[in-house]
């Protein structure tokens, strides 16, 4: 009995052993992954403190860095366990100096003749000489813009004999402000200087005041720029449809702080849309305001619209792509979770083949481009090329996720491809797809310099104006258009516009055409 006993006591202990052992691994568990994530946080840390913020990623093998100058870059590990070669001939590609372009843009010519003094024109022998060439020269001139004040004189007419009712006016020419004591030009000027050249309005109320004697308040122009929000709105509207009704288009966001949303906090984020759409005559860059409830007003702005929409992985369109769009999820920013792993880690790494296998990737888009391919070309490129390489990383993904601790940066970025898996291989499903959303990045770019400027939005009227400027500036210039002498056109039509011909009249590319 008591041998019994005895035995049922030390299954206790072992159980009791066991239990402290497992507790024990997890905490160990839990102690590497919290390690694994602090030490990831510190290598970006000290990376965007100290290093170098370009993403561009190149691969070195730490056994042999040096690479070869007589070999071609090699494929992949995938590729090279098999021996293949793809050519016999080893390629080295000629360089070629790239030649300066100059702008497009024709400045006006002054010709400035400079003669020669009326001595030299007599020659030795008597004779009057004639001009049988000109040596030129080029100069940039520069001329101070010129502010005035235009002083409008309507006539008032009566007869001279004095009857009753015949004194008549001449009547106002009509105005986009009528209230307003400036010209659609000055109007132009201060839109463009603000949105596109990203000057704060106290620099242009400081500039205009010394310089040129213009007693013009920031406040003042801060309300006329809210003020043409209204009567360009049924144009905008115009350019909105157009991204609607096209069956492919693309969305991203940025932060703004905007000073007074009702119920919310001053230092409280908004957030501002950037969406491009629209089929390539018709092209349009369009900024939009938010300030909470992403996911429902994406749905509701993307309301009508049928087809592939580029986003990155953000929450944001979650219900959008559960109802009305294909998501086409961004592979740069899949890219991006694994480039600073790799840029950190020694030796071969998980993250470094992950990189390779987007280096690849890339370069069949690179190729795409270079060879200036049609959609259907392109499409057929990607399915002979992409396609079976995407299907090896998935394999690859499927493999290794296992081995890595989830909340590590490294799972956190396999865990990413994986659960986004369908968005980011449906760019093989259309050749008019792009593999990223980079080029709507790109136009998030100008407003984020600009907010480096002005900080941030007094009020929501003033960040709706805000977007709708930006969006007809950076239509106008991706149709090849002056925006300041696009916005005057526009600021003098408007008043005119009675049908929604009137203002389809006016859109960038009619004008352009």
């Amino acid at each position: 009995m008591n041998f019994e006993i005895a035995i049922k006591n030390l299954q206790d202990e072992n159980q009791t052993l066991k239990d402290a052992l497992n507790a024990s691994e997890k905490r160990c568990e839990q102690y590497a992954q919290a390690y694994d994530q602090m030490h990831a946080q510190l290598k970006e840390l000290l990376r965007h403190r100290f290093g170098k913020k370009s993403e561009r990623y190149i691969d070195i093998d730490p056994e042999n860095p040096q690479k070869n100058f007589f070999e071609e870059d090699t494929k992949f590990a995938i590729e090279d366990a098999r021996g293949d070669r793809q050519e016999d001939e080893i390629k080295i590609a000629p360089h070629v100096r790239k030649k300066k372009h100059k702008n497009n843009k024709d400045l006006p010519v002054r010709i400035d003749i400079i003669p020669v003094s009326e001595n030299d024109k007599i020659c030795d022998c008597g004779t009057c000489k004639s001009v049988i060439r000109y040596e030129i020269k080029k100069l940039i001139h520069y001329q101070p813009p010129v502010h005035e004040i235009i002083e409008q004189r309507r006539e008032v007419v009566a007869c001279p004999k004095g009857c009753d009712g015949e004194i008549i006016t001449a009547p106002a020419p009509l105005h986009i402000l009528p209230k307003v004591k400036a010209t659609e030009e000055f109007l132009s000027f201060l839109v463009v200087s603000k949105f596109e050249d990203r000057q704060p309005l106290y620099h242009l109320e400081k500039q205009l005041n010394e310089r040129y004697g213009v007693d013009c308040s920031r406040q003042s122009m801060a309300r006329w720029q809210i003020d043409l929000r209204s009567p360009m709105q049924p144009l905008w509207n115009l350019l909105k449809d157009s991204a609607i009704e096209n069956d492919i288009a693309s969305c991203d966001a940025t932060t703004m702080q905007v000073l007074n949303e009702p119920g919310r906090a001053a230092e409280t984020k908004s957030y501002v849309y950037c969406i491009r759409g629209g089929p390539p005559e018709k092209s349009v860059i369009l900024y939009e305001y938010n300030e909470k409830e992403h996911k429902k007003f994406v749905y509701d702005w993307f309301a009508g619209f049928e087809g592939y929409l580029h986003t990155d992985g953000d929450n944001f369109f979650d219900l959008v792509g559960a109802t009305i769009a294909k998501i086409v999820n961004c592979n740069s920013h899949a890219r991006r979770k694994f480039e600073p792993i790799a840029q950190g880690a020694k030796g071969k790494g998980l993250a470094k083949t992950a990189m390779r296998f987007f280096k690849e990737l890339y370069k069949i888009e690179r190729e795409a481009k270079n060879n200036h391919l049609k959609p259907e070309e392109r499409y057929e490129l990607r399915q002979k090329k992409s396609k079976p390489l995407m299907e090896k990383f998935k394999s690859w993904l499927d493999e290794m996720y296992p081995t890595t601790l989830p909340q590590s940066a490294l799972g956190k970025a396999m865990s990413y491809c994986i659960n986004r898996w369908d968005g980011l291989t449906r760019f093989l499903e259309d050749g008019r797809l792009e593999i990223d959303n980079n080029l709507t990045e790109q136009e998030i770019k100008p407003l984020v310099i600009a907010r480096k400027n002005f900080l941030f939005c007094a009020s929501q009227d003033g960040a709706r104006a805000l977007c709708m400027h930006m969006s007809f500036i950076r239509t106008a210039k991706l149709h090849g258009l002056d925006p300041y002498h696009y916005y005057v056109k526009v600021l003098k039509k408007i008043p005119y516009c009675k049908t929604i011909e009137d203002y389809e009249k006016l859109l960038p590319w009619n004008i352009a055409s």
